[in-house]
C-alpha cells in the first residue's frame, strides 16, 4: 500500500493539552449540560485551540453534489466531486432517517465496469474525484468488495481522488481498500445501542462501529468518522458515547453532521437538533482532539438554521465546513481567518494541511 499516510501523531504535552487529556468526562459533561450563555469560555478556548495547533487557515469546501452558488463561489459544474452509489438506490435498512432517500442524489453504479465508465465521465468532464457509497446490506456493510478491482483503476489509470463511505467493516475488507490506495474511508459512528437498533435497524452494538474504525486505523487509511448530531429523532442520545469512541482512535479527520428530516422518511416531520447542541458536539470534539482537524458536514438543515450552526461552529473551532453560509464568509473574514475553498469532499482536509501540523 502506498504508505503517504500516516495516523497523526499526538498532541504535544503543554499544560492546557494535558488538562484536556485527563479530563475527558469532564469537559463532555460541561459542553453537554451547560446553558448556551455558560459555555463562552469553552468556545474560546476552542477557538484559540484550533489557532495554536492549525494556524490562521479555514477550508471551504464544495464537491458539486448539490446546487450551489454565493458571493464567493460560482459553480463549475455537477461533476467536480459526485457521489456514486454502487447499489443505486437499493438499500435493505432502510433506516428511519433516510429509508433510502439519500442514494437519489448519487450516480449509480451497480457493477465494476459502470463505475469505471462513470468516473471516465468524471474525468472527461474536469472533475478531481468521488464518492463512492450505496446502501446497505442488513449487516450494516456496504456491498464494495467486487468493486475493488475497478477502485485500484481509478487510482491508476485515472489519478482520481477516491473517498469511499464504508458502513461497517472487517478485517479483510479494510486491507483491500488498503490495497486499492483509496484516498480516505469515511463511517458514521453511533453511540447508542437504541439508535443501532430502532433508528438503523441493525442487529449489532456501538463495538461494531469501534472495530471498523480500528480495522481502517491498522491499514493505514485515512479514516474520517462522522457524528450525526440528533439521529435519534432530533434528540441527543449518544453523542457523548461517539465522542468518548473516537477521542480514544487517530482518525484522520473528524465530520459532525447533523439530522436533515426528508420526505418520505418517518422522521419527515421530526424538530431537528438545535444549532446549540450541534456547536455542543463540534466544541466537545475540538476539545477532546484538539490536533485532529475537524469539519462541519453538507448533511445539516438549511436556512437560519444553517447560518447559526456555522457560526457556532467556526467559534469553536472547526478547520473546514462543507457548502458554508454567506454569513460563515463574513465572519471568517471578520475574524481574519484566511479562507481557501476546494471543489472535493471535505473529507480530504487532511490532505490539505502541511505535515509539519498533523
Amino acid at each position: 500500500m502506498d504508505r503517504r499516510y500516516k495516523l497523526p501523531r499526538l498532541p504535544e504535552h503543554g499544560i492546557e493539552d494535558c488538562i484536556l487529556l485527563g479530563q475527558r468526562s469532564e469537559i463532555l459533561e460541561q459542553c453537554f449540560a451547560l446553558d448556551g450563555k455558560d459555555l463562552g469560555s469553552l468556545f474560546r478556548r476552542g477557538y484559540e485551540l484550533s489557532r495554536k495547533n492549525f494556524g490562521n487557515l479555514i477550508h471551504f469546501y464544495i464537491p458539486g453534489m448539490v446546487r450551489y452558488e454565493t458571493s464567493f463561489y460560482k459553480r463549475s459544474g455537477p461533476t467536480r466531486f459526485p457521489g456514486v452509489s454502487v447499489t443505486g438506490t437499493m438499500c435493505h435498512l432502510k433506516c428511519e432517517h433516510c429509508n433510502g432517500q439519500l442514494l437519489k442524489s448519487m450516480i449509480p453504479a451497480t457493477t465494476p465496469q459502470a463505475l469505471v465508465e462513470v468516473c471516465n465521465r468524471i474525468k472527461k468532464e474536469g472533475g478531481g474525484g468521488c464518492l463512492i457509497s450505496g446502501g446497505s446490506l442488513n449487516n450494516g456493510s456496504v456491498p464494495l468488495t467486487e468493486f475493488i478491482p475497478a477502485i485500484k483503476r481509478l487510482k491508476q489509470d485515472l489519478e482520481l481522488q477516491v473517498v469511499v463511505h464504508t458502513g461497517l467493516v472487517d478485517s479483510s475488507l479494510a486491507e483491500a481498500l488498503a490495497g486499492s490506495r483509496i484516498d480516505a474511508a469515511m463511517i458514521d459512528i453511533i453511540g447508542s445501542n437504541d439508535t443501532i437498533k430502532e433508528v438503523y435497524h441493525l442487529e449489532s452494538d456501538i463495538s461494531s462501529f469501534d472495530h471498523s474504525l480500528s480495522f481502517l486505523e491498522e491499514n493505514n487509511i485515512p479514516t474520517i468518522p462522522h457524528i450525526v448530531v440528533g439521529i435519534h429523532y432530533g434528540k441527543l442520545k449518544g453523542e457523548k458515547r461517539a465522542l468518548e469512541i473516537l477521542s480514544k482512535h487517530h482518525p484522520a479527520a473528524v465530520v459532525v453532521v447533523a439530522l436533515t428530516p426528508l420526505e418520505n422518511t418517518r422522521m419527515e416531520h421530526v424538530e431537528p437538533p438545535r444549532p446549540l447542541d450541534i456547536g455542543r458536539v463540534v466544541l466537545a470534539s475540538r476539545l477532546l482532539m484538539p490536533n485532529t482537524p475537524l469539519l462541519l458536514g453538507c448533511a445539516r438543515p438549511r436556512g437560519q438554521h444553517k447560518v447559526e450552526t456555522d457560526d457556532l461552529s467556526i467559534r469553536a473551532g472547526v478547520n473546514g465546513i462543507a457548502y458554508p453560509s454567506e454569513e460563515a464568509y463574513s465572519l471568517a473574514d471578520d475574524l481574519r481567518l484566511q479562507v481557501r475553498l476546494h471543489e472535493k469532499c471535505c473529507s480530504l482536509i487532511w490532505s490539505d494541511f502541511p505535515k509539519s501540523v498533523l
